[in-house]
């Protein structure tokens, strides 16, 4: 399978740089090594790629349903290769400032379609010893969610299997950070922010939008095997609301897909006893998120979005093991789920099949750190 070619190449290069990198025998002591290049692997099942509901998995194992589906599997083999590439350097005085690049692609081994990749760039600078900020951008260049019907086909053609379209978008991301150490730096605040721009294909213009994120993390540290930590997140998405130039948003008949959402973070690490004095750790984070949603259609005009808010829940667990300075392998298991409701009672039922799901990702993880 071409996945396992690659994986193998991956593992060959990890050893060769390995041996390469101990016979230069270099001393870090005697030379700063301002240069890191992390490579990373993920290899995970994923039980429902697309997020279907109850109603429309059974729809795809029954064959029913012709032109929604364009996968051959709602579950797959998922494997995420990553590239970071950082350069430290002490520009002012011994304060550190930090450059980095990633590179990142998630493909799918039964099904290509929904393969992605993305592009993130960032400069992290410290203020003082216990402050510090970062600002990074990232870019998604195509990322698939579906095929839904196109309420604009669907006018001249109906409900046929030809009105079904993709559900795809571009994304840009601007984000900040401003962090500080408290308490003897057993405490840490971070402070977010970012503005993200999503532009749909041709099909789904109505989906544009410009979204603002504001939040707060605060991790502390219990003792010398525990830590905890704890975060908000608040959220607003000001969708355009209208695909044709000249209408206006509020007499519109397309989707209107405006939303504000609230989330709640909590996690937990813990240091476990070393494994012949090899390091080793796990951790779990539960993310809780409501998101209501704002137009002012009546649900016959609307029906995915008036009236509607969501209930998302994303539990992940992680075990860490550093086999070397160099070298760490990890195992992760990441549960997520959506409940949907809405105000309109007789909508209940369709909001549910469209946007209800349950979601589970187990898989194992390698990452190599080379510094120079």
């Amino acid at each position: 399978m071409l996945n396992n070619n690659k994986i193998l190449i991956f593992l060959i290069s990890i050893f060769f740089i390995n041996n390469i990198t101990a016979l230069a025998g270099e001393n870090p002591k005697k030379k700063s090594r301002d240069w890191e290049i992390d490579l990373g692997i993920n290899s995970f099942y994923d039980s429902n790629i697309l997020k279907y509901s109850d109603k429309y998995l059974e729809r795809f194992k029954n064959r029913e349903d012709e032109g929604r589906f364009h996968i051959n599997r709602y579950d797959d083999l998922v494997v995420d290769y990553s590239l970071r590439i950082t350069y430290t350097q002490q520009i002012f005085g011994k304060l550190k400032t930090k450059l980095g690049a990633d590179l990142g692609a998630d493909v799918y081994s039964y099904n290509n379609i929904k393969n992605w990749s993305s592009l993130d760039v960032s400069l992290q600078q410290e203020l003082t010893g216990t402050t510090s900020f970062a600002f990074s951008y990232s870019y998604i260049p195509k990322f698939y969610i579906r095929h839904f019907y196109d309420d604009d086909w669907v006018y001249y053609y109906g409900y046929t299997s030809g009105t079904f379209q993709p559900y795809e978008f571009s994304k840009d991301d601007y984000s900040l950070w401003l962090q500080q150490y408290l308490f003897k730096k057993n405490t840490r605040v971070r402070f977010y922010f970012s503005y993200m721009r999503y532009f749909h294909n041709e099909h789904y213009t109505e989906f544009d939008s410009k979204d603002f994120l504001y939040g707060v993390r605060v991790y502390q540290r219990l003792s010398k095997y525990l830590k905890v930590n704890v975060g908000y997140k608040y959220a607003t998405s000001d969708a355009k609301g209208i695909d044709q130039s000249g209408e206006i948003k509020e007499l519109s008949d397309d989707s209107d897909a405006t939303n504000y959402e609230h989330t709640y973070i909590t996690g937990i690490e813990v240091t476990l006893p070393k494994i012949f004095s090899l390091k080793n750790d796990i951790s779990l984070t539960a993310q809780y998120q409501e998101q209501f949603f704002t137009t002012d259609h009546f649900f016959e005009l609307d029906p995915l979005h008036s009236g509607r808010y969501d209930h998302n829940l994303r539990v992940y667990a992680n075990y860490n093991f550093d086999v070397s300075d160099n070298l760490a392998v990890s195992a992760f298991y990441n549960w997520l789920g959506r409940n949907t409701s809405t105000t309109a009672d007789v909508n209940e039922e369709y909001i549910s099949d469209e946007k209800d799901y349950s979601q589970y990702q187990l898989g194992l993880g390698i990452i190599y750190k080379i510094k120079f």
